[in-house]
């Protein structure tokens, strides 16, 4: 029967475990542990915080290797390739609950939730928050990648009542809910800033997103614009925000995720009344072990089967 190596910080070998016997599950629990075993798997499932390049010396071809993300830049995937390596990742598991986390961010600025949590900590009834809130309703968001989850922001979105304009590369293969006025390419996304209320940030993080959002992006929106990342760390240059918010170019900045994670003690983005910074759970829920299984087992059906994998890769 097939081995599986599991290295996660979720009970997702236990869930595989509870839900079938084939295959045989080994829940790593440290990075020795998969060294001692992965020579010997046929599936390696794990995510970008827990994978080591020193991993690819236990790995033969024929190996399918398992994301639990959607992002893929910590993986190596030219040498995978060059190995006979399968990789595919999990492109459609965090659709909803990414999405709805972009909204809970930007809804914990524009209704000063910060504040308001602390005041209901020391038990202080102060309605004068209240005169710094904001509508969203009518206002332009511009989401920066139309994949599976800039379109399930966007169709939110346009509910909530947004005038929604979306970026793609390419956007002649588009086919979501916005229509073709409403969806440009790269090249003309410094067009749309200017009139750009909420900028939700969705692209995969690759040579030509890395720091796309700089210092240039930041003086064109304008200064009542807030900036949503539940992309990549890096595909923002974090010192240009840091920069924009202390000089009021910016309203406010809402931030699953960072240049460098866990966000360092000492980044002055966690004392920021205008920022709201979570660490980096927009993918997570607490059925999140249950749905990573699903799919899995799904993919893992077709890999012994023979047949075409979902989210493939490599």
């Amino acid at each position: 029967m097939p081995t599986a190596v599991i290295y996660h910080d979720t009970p997702i070998a236990s869930t595989v475990e509870d839900l079938t016997d084939d295959p045989t599950v080994v829940a790593a629990e440290s990075d020795a542990d998969v060294r001692d075993h992965l020579a010997d798997a046929d599936i390696f499932v794990t995510n970008p915080n827990h994978w080591r390049d020193d991993f690819l010396d236990s790995l033969s071809a024929g190996t399918w290797i398992q994301s639990t993300s959607i992002g893929y830049d910590a993986f190596p995937v030219d040498e995978f390739a060059d190995r006979d390596v399968t990789f595919t990742n999990a492109e459609t598991l965090h659709d909803t609950v990414v999405s709805e986390h972009a909204f809970a961010l930007m809804f914990a600025l524009s209704r000063r939730l910060g504040p308001v949590l602390d005041n209901q900590r020391r038990r202080d009834w102060d309605r004068s928050v209240g005169a710094e809130m904001w509508l969203w309703e009518g206002t332009q968001m511009t989401v920066f990648g139309l994949g599976n989850i800039g379109e399930s922001i966007a169709r939110r979105a346009r509910a909530f009542g947004f005038e929604v304009f979306g970026v793609k590369r390419t956007p002649s293969i588009y086919s979501g809910v916005l229509t073709g006025d409403r969806v440009v390419a790269t090249e003309q996304f410094h067009e749309l800033l200017p009139e750009t209320d909420l900028l939700v940030l969705t692209v995969p993080l690759t040579d030509e997103t890395h720091h796309a959002i700089d210092a240039s992006v930041f003086s064109a929106l304008p200064d009542s614009a807030v900036v949503v990342n539940v992309a990549r760390g890096p595909v923002v240059d974090q010192d240009a925000l840091l920069a924009a918010l202390e000089t009021g170019e910016l309203r406010g900045a809402g931030l699953d995720v960072f240049e460098d994670e866990p966000l360092p003690r000492d980044s002055p983005l966690w004392e920021r009344d205008d920022t709201v910074v979570t660490p980096h759970v927009g993918g997570r829920s607490e059925d999140f072990a249950i749905r990573f299984a699903r799919l899995f087992l799904d993919n893992y059906r077709r890999w012994r089967d023979g047949e075409s994998l979902a989210n493939r890769i490599v």
